[in-house]
């Protein structure tokens, strides 16, 4: 169906891509990804242009906690120290208490979850997620070239773009 959609349709009715991700930070992982399975209800667009915003802003601030999509407590928490990250999986205690999507001071609610403090170089999560960013981009072209228009992947372009200059 998503093949034959023009752009507007698309905006209109469609306005993300389901699928299946998996982030994994030095074997540390959340979500999951099966090559001979791709379908998943991850909704895609959304989650690029939440690494993407998250890639910007660890340029700027120290600490990011980023509420998962559709999750009913899990967020990823990003402390900056230097050159590295320090990425953990926490849960809010008490969900009711924070409606931010993302967050810049640790909060008392948070505990760790299934793992915490896997360290990865920020250049390295910066490069993933614009190499992974610009795959989705190239199967979308593949995929239906007039999609490439579409207000959400525009918005994934232009924070690409944004890394360039």
């Amino acid at each position: 169906m998503i093949k034959q959609l023009s752009a507007e349709e698309f905006d209109r009715t469609i306005q993300d891509i389901n699928g299946a991700i998996e982030l994994n930070f030095n074997g540390c992982k959340y979500g999951m990804f099966f090559d001979d399975c791709p379908f998943g209800e991850e909704r895609l667009l959304r989650w690029f242009i939440d690494l993407l915003n998250i890639a910007e802003k660890i340029k700027t601030h120290h600490y990011i906690a980023y509420r998962i999509p559709d999750s009913s407590n899990l967020w990823l928490e990003f402390i900056s120290q230097e050159i590295e990250l320090s990425v953990s999986l926490v849960e809010d205690m008490d969900r009711d208490s924070i409606l931010d999507l993302y967050i810049y001071q640790p909060h008392k609610e948070f505990k760790y979850s299934h793992w915490k403090e896997s360290k990865i170089r920020k250049t390295s999560f910066i490069d993933e997620v614009i190499l992974n960013s610009q795959k989705l981009l190239n199967f979308i072209s593949v995929l239906n070239p007039q999609l490439l228009e579409c207000g959400t992947i525009q918005m994934i372009n232009a924070k690409m773009n944004n890394f360039k200059e």
